[in-house]
């Protein structure tokens, strides 16, 4: 009896279905939490052009107007990330506070979608593993971006931050999955689609956060060395893709606007932000993975082992590849060291720690299929013929791991996204929060357009805001509100003194 119970499996079949599943309630309270969102300082600072232009119509005229003067003032004035700027002005605030919510939903499905994708398309390129494998595998790798990242309050619900890293990131991540697909076409027309793929998003990415655009163009500078190897022919059509993305660093590393930004700190050189990138690696690795991505990992071995068994490819010199990976993780604090002599801010990690657990999945498989492939065995390289089934024992033993982990966990919100989600959602506090936002508007627009009072928020829900404007009109967040709304000032007072109680 205890035999058959130890004996009982998943089929691959079953247990692709049941992460489909698995991944659509993690999205779920995630989803339901960007309808309490709100816009923060930022927020109406950079949506401002569409604020003015949309009174006069909305259209893709409307879109690009905004867009355009946006990212070229901050050119001149901040910085030039010219694709963040440009998406950061389509705040979907300026059309409305109810519809600020497709700003998040953007931003998760932006993530899953690409991860996701990328996953998919790599371990069919380069494993040549069966579909359920695969999306076994992929769900695991996008569960773990998505409920580990490193701050979904920046991340996901705060729209000017999530579109400069989460989004950005994940359009990098598409054109990774891009490019791979563009080597494989075979036909024409796929060839042309595939193309143009990549090379717009060479654009794009060219002109993100300086994490995503040095990593953006160090993929593609390795892919494009991997098809000289391969095939010298197939990398010509890369070359367009990569002169474009040129051109857009150009843009974006030598604006005006950067040198004003870095006037107000105090950079390293080249080679002491080198050296202290490859030690803040060490520092955050584990900020980045904890206990629950760990177990994430010990769930994808199977799915890994199945994929990696019979695949042809060479899983030569394995601590090799993890040194460059380690590299390549590291080259995402180098910009923050050269420019403003720390590690970056929080929201800068967000693209860090994406690439950081990414490369976790890669390594994993990495070493697992190198013993697989190339045990040692009395001096001689043998095959091995290890096999590990989708017992359902394992899963469960993991997921009870993942339960305990979870229970020690001290910041149970931070942990994981959507529970932090499902929390503030089951309690009240998204609610009464957004409740609260609606009645500073309704006061705002109710003013005589002097500096206005308002009442500071009862609730704060740590996911939907992180700081609140202050009680001095001339602090910047309070300037950008104000100027939103066009009022002379905006200022904060505590509830009971606003109400008189």
């Amino acid at each position: 009896m205890i035999r058959k119970i130890l004996k009982i499996k998943f089929s691959d079949k079953v247990l692709a279905a049941l992460s489909l599943l698995a991944l659509v309630l993690a999205l779920i309270p995630l989803y339901r939490l960007t309808l309490y969102a709100i816009p923060r300082y930022d927020d109406f600072g950079y949506g401002l052009n569409l604020w003015k232009e949309q009174r006069y119509g909305y259209g893709l005229l409307t879109i690009f107007k905004a867009g355009y003067e946006t990212a070229l003032s901050s050119h001149y004035s901040w910085q030039g990330t010219y694709s963040s700027i440009f998406m950061m002005a389509q705040m979907p605030g300026a059309l409305g506070f109810d519809k600020y919510f497709i700003g998040p939903v953007m931003l998760i499905t932006s993530l899953v979608v690409s991860v996701f994708f990328m996953t998919m398309v790599l371990t069919k390129a380069f494993l040549k593993a069966d579909v359920y494998k695969r999306i076994i595998f992929s769900v695991i790798v996008t569960l773990t971006l998505t409920e580990c990242i490193y701050t979904a309050q920046q991340g996901f619900f705060w729209y000017n931050s999530g579109v400069h890293y989460v989004f950005m990131h994940s359009m990098m991540f598409a054109m990774t999955g891009f490019m791979v697909l563009l080597s494989g076409a075979t036909k024409i027309p796929a060839k042309i689609i595939y193309f143009l793929i990549v090379t717009a998003l060479a654009f794009v990415c060219a002109g993100a956060n300086f994490v995503t655009c040095v990593q953006g163009i160090l993929l593609l500078s390795g892919y494009i060395l991997i098809m000289l190897i391969k095939d010298a022919r197939k990398s010509v059509l890369y070359l367009p893709a990569f002169f474009i993305y040129m051109f857009g660093l150009k843009l974006n590393l030598l604006a005006p606007g950067n040198a004003h930004r870095q006037s107000s700190y105090q950079g390293e050189s080249a080679a002491a932000a080198i050296m202290d990138s490859l030690k803040e690696g060490i520092v955050n690795a584990w900020k980045f993975s904890g206990p629950i991505v760990i177990v994430l990992m010990i769930v994808a071995v199977p799915a890994i082992a199945g994929m990696v068994r019979k695949t042809a490819f060479k899983f030569r010199m394995p601590a090799v590849f993890t040194l460059l990976s380690y590299c390549f993780y590291c080259t995402g604090y180098t910009s923050s060291f050269y420019s403003m002599g720390n590690a970056g801010l929080s929201r800068t990690w967000i693209a860090v720690c994406f690439t950081f657990q990414i490369l976790l999945f890669a390594n994993e498989i990495y070493w697992i299929g190198y013993l697989m492939h190339c045990r040692l065995f009395a001096g001689k390289k043998v095959k091995s013929g290890f096999k590990l089934d989708h017992y359902v024992l394992y899963y469960i033993a993991a997921l009870a791991l993942m339960l305990f982990s979870f229970q020690k966990t001290v910041d149970k919100i931070g942990a994981v996204s959507s529970f932090g989600a499902y929390y503030y959602i089951h309690t009240g506090e998204a609610f009464a929060f957004r409740q609260e936002f609606e009645e500073r508007v309704r006061i705002i627009e109710e003013s005589d357009r002097g500096v206005v009072d308002v009442p500071e928020y009862a609730y704060k829900p740590w996911f939907l805001i992180n700081r609140d404007i202050s009680d001095d009109p001339s602090q910047e967040e309070n300037r950008m509100m104000a100027e939103y709304f066009g009022i002379e000032g905006l200022r904060s007072v505590p509830r009971d003194v606003y109400y008189g109680e």
